[in-house]
């Protein structure tokens, strides 16, 4: 499990080999394929779970999340449909989909799945509240803000849920500091955004395109595509980092929702810049980003 969430899904599936048959029950067998899935390991995925006997509900959802985050739905939804002739549905199941119809921008079949959703779990408020984020992140990625900004406004007030506000946290010379998008509370902030501005200048320099189908709403009147996304909260906290004496070679920041496109695009370049080595633990993984500009997700994320 360690393996999967930290990117290295080769060494989990060699682990998971030198195991003794009676050792692989169906806790390790999801470690594994969740290993696979987080690496993109395929065909390694598919042959464990061909292998694996007795698939239980928890076995099929790893695989289908596998199976979305590479974006073969086909197979993914046959099994979710052979799934449910002797079974209830799994909104886990579901929600894999349409993450990776997310992934994908595919409109269409996110449209599809959530429509299902509502209809298979009325009562799952907080999966649907999350489906909800999802499916009008991919109107904004199209452009539609204001299709996405109505859908929204409309399902989760239906819903009657709070969305959840992304946080993340940091240790600064012993203090935990936490800290929301576009956040100016810290006393070091206005350095802080300096130094994005900096990071955000040297990234353009070479050749880092900010891309706007990250953006979840329209700008606002003195905003920018570049000061928008560079507001998320995992950004800020790494600039408060660097801009510390001395400046560090190694920063931890933990977020409680999953890293967007953007801010891994540039979390990349910003440890390459900085020549530091960067580790973000979000909602779904561990992510190393090097020196080198690489991230141990190898972008499966």
């Amino acid at each position: 499990n360690a393996f999967g969430l930290n990117g290295m899904g080769s060494q989990a599936a060699e682990l998971y080999r030198e195991m003794p048959n009676n050792l692989r029950d169906h806790v390790s067998q999801i470690c594994v394929l969740n290993a696979c899935s987080h690496a993109g390991l395929l065909h390694e995925a598919r042959t464990i779970f061909n292998e694996i006997s007795l698939k239980t509900e928890s076995i099929i959802t790893t695989m289908v999340d596998c199976l979305s985050r590479l974006f073969m739905f086909d197979e993914a939804q046959k099994l979710i449909e052979d799934y449910e002739k002797t079974n209830t549905p799994n909104i886990v199941m579901y929600m894999s989909l349409l993450s990776g119809a997310r992934n994908n921008r595919n409109s269409n079949l996110s449209e599809k799945i959530y429509k299902r959703m509502k209809t298979l779990f009325p009562n799952a408020k907080e999966s649907l509240a999350a489906g909800v984020v999802l499916l009008s992140n991919i109107y904004s990625s199209l452009g539609k803000h204001e299709e996405a900004k109505t859908f929204r406004s409309n399902q989760i007030e239906e819903l009657g849920v709070k969305v959840k506000v992304g946080l993340s946290w940091t240790e600064i010379k012993g203090h935990i500091v936490l800290l929301k998008a576009h956040d100016h509370s810290h006393p070091q902030s206005t350095e802080s955004y300096a130094k994005i501005d900096r990071l955000k200048s040297k990234a353009i320099e070479n050749g880092f395109i900010f891309d706007s189908s990250w953006m979840t709403r329209s700008l606002n009147e003195n905003e920018t595509i570049e000061s928008v996304l560079c507001g998320h909260s995992e950004l800020l906290v790494i600039a408060l980092n660097l801009i510390q004496e001395p400046a560090p070679k190694f920063i931890q920041v933990v977020k409680n929702l999953r890293v967007c496109g953007h801010c891994h695009e540039f979390t990349k370049v910003i440890a390459k810049i900085e020549q530091c080595d960067i580790v973000v633990r979000d909602a779904n993984r561990i992510h190393h980003f090097y020196p080198n500009g690489q991230c141990s997700c190898q972008d499966h994320f």
